[in-house]
């Protein structure tokens, strides 16, 4: 029993085994402070888990032809507790008034951490976004849609 177990122990422990999630989201403008512009709303993941969602925007540099880079942290929480945060670089498109203008762009990012039954998560993802939804229309929530996937692992080992 004792080679059995010396001799699995040799093996090492299995390669992580990466999950995919899939979320869409909408939200909407929350305060400007400071330099960080939050945007609030909500997430549906996987087609059928809800998760609040906050955004954290804050510009990575000056505008230039019409473009600012910005850095994003999103944070989703779900019923049970657990939390994924997400961070990505983005450059959108303003109008000449200095705020984002209405229009479709795509991205990508990473998972930097979890909380509950995402502790230690990591991973990347991708995205794409509308910026400029009809608030007001039947069945919308919001004047932003986000649409992404991803993959992540937790803390080296199999989800």
């Amino acid at each position: 029993m004792l080679a059995l177990s010396t001799g699995l122990s040799l093996l090492g422990s299995p390669e992580a085994q990466a999950e995919e999630l899939s979320w869409r989201a909408s939200s909407i403008q929350g305060p400007r402070v400071g330099g960080v512009n939050t945007r609030y709303g909500v997430a549906i993941f996987d087609g059928k888990e809800v998760a609040t969602t906050q955004r954290r925007v804050e510009s990575a540099g000056p505008p230039a032809e019409g473009k600012l880079p910005i850095k994003v942290e999103a944070e989703y929480r779900f019923a049970d507790g657990s939390s994924l945060v997400m961070h990505s670089r983005e450059v959108i498109t303003l109008t000449p008034a200095f705020t984002h203008a209405p229009g479709e762009w795509k991205g990508e990012g990473q998972i930097v951490s979890g909380t509950g039954r995402f502790a230690g998560a990591s991973g990347s993802f991708r995205f794409r976004a509308i910026m400029g939804v009809d608030a007001k229309a039947d069945g919308v929530l919001g004047d932003g849609f986000l649409e992404g996937q991803g993959n992540y692992t937790l803390g080296g080992a199999a989800k």
